[in-house]
């Protein structure tokens, strides 16, 4: 009989206003639950700087989806800790955020980032590491990520970069996430070694200007869930401060559309998606539609669960049949007919295809 996955429990911050938790507590034990009440007790996450290391229009990787630990089609995995990364987008008041576009980037296990703000990749950083990845939210606002434990680099302490934008929302809420440890520079394998880090969290000087709930809500402990491989896995519910905006997208904003197999380049076959364009929208295409209610399951913290189901990857494409694979998200420039040519087949056929309003997310 297979192991039953471990439930993770989910993150609960006490506010600074006791009296106020206090009540939430009183409520939930009449029978009051989340979304409402209890979500007093939630901290919104601190908006931080965005850094200098988010890649820049022209240099976002063509590989962008949410297993950061790989590279295109490459066997062969970053150099670090394997570390998932789980938990939900929330409102203010607990409320799950559909549609909610994640970002992370980070340092590789040597302390360098893939992107800066240049337009070449960083030819110091791990040749075999993504850098960078997304993930677009369901119903339940869960997200996932598969990467490496962040390196270290001169003046910070360990961190993750974690975005997100909003549906109805132009710009991406940017925070921090700390380790809940004392810094080590870490081997090949990601392992501390005995040399402890000259900087940590306490005198890091983004994490210091936070108050305490603040530093509560975004240092995090990472529990060993694989014993062979040693990988970590923490989970962090990023709950913003900003409304939705209800979707006034043409067709709601997204469309789930089958493939067609067509003729591609040198005998090959290729899968062509056609959708209705809007002037100055963005087209992304995801390959597993099945997905989009990922989330829900994982926060089960098991091997199989945290390695299954990674698939939900935005797509390279083609705007011609047998042009290159050479886009990840293309702005409409009139009206009318966007066909679309990919290489991957979906999952059961069909292609989730996003679309956002005119300027969001579109650079730095």
């Amino acid at each position: 009989m297979k192991n039953k996955p471990i439930q993770s429990p989910q993150p609960f911050y006490i506010p600074l206003n006791r009296s106020r938790f206090m009540r939430a507590i009183a409520l939930a034990s009449a029978g009051f639950t989340l979304p409402g009440y209890l979500a007093e007790a939630l901290t919104m996450a601190p908006q931080l700087t965005q850094g200098p290391y988010y890649p820049l229009p022209n240099n976002i990787p063509l590989d962008k989806d949410n297993d950061l630990l790989y590279l295109n089609d490459s066997l062969t995995a970053a150099t670090g800790k394997i570390t998932y990364l789980t938990g939900r987008v929330l409102d203010g008041s607990g409320n799950p955020i559909k549609g909610a576009l994640l970002e992370i980037w980070h340092a590789d296990n040597g302390g360098n980032y893939i992107y800066s703000a240049t337009s070449a990749r960083n030819s110091a950083a791990d040749a075999n590491f993504q850098g960078f990845g997304q993930f677009l939210t369901g119903a339940n606002g869960g997200y996932k990520f598969r990467t490496i434990k962040a390196g270290l680099y001169t003046g910070r302490a360990r961190h993750f970069h974690l975005a997100v934008t909003v549906p109805g929302q132009y710009g991406r809420y940017c925070t921090q996430l700390f380790w809940n440890e004392t810094a080590y520079v870490t081997d090949s394998h990601g392992d501390n070694t005995s040399t402890a880090w000259s900087l940590q969290n306490a005198n890091d000087s983004v994490f210091s200007s936070l108050t305490s709930t603040q530093q509560a809500a975004v240092n995090l402990a990472y529990t060993t869930v694989d014993s062979t491989t040693g990988a970590v896995a923490a989970n962090f519910d990023f709950v913003v401060g900003i409304t939705p905006i209800d979707i006034t997208y043409p067709n709601g904003g997204s469309l789930i559309v089958a493939g067609t197999q067509v003729p591609g380049p040198g005998g090959t076959n290729r899968f062509k998606v056609s959708v209705p364009a809007y002037t100055n929208y963005g087209y992304e295409v995801y390959g597993n539609p099945s997905l989009l209610n990922a989330g829900s399951g994982i926060t089960n913290w098991d091997t199989s669960s945290l390695t299954n189901n990674l698939g939900w990857a935005a797509l390279p494409f083609s705007l011609t049949q047998t042009g290159a694979i050479n886009t990840n998200r293309f702005m409409a420039t009139s009206n009318g007919t966007l066909d679309l040519y990919l290489n991957e087949k979906a999952s059961n056929g069909f292609y989730y295809v996003a679309f956002r309003i005119p300027g969001s997310t579109n650079g730095p």
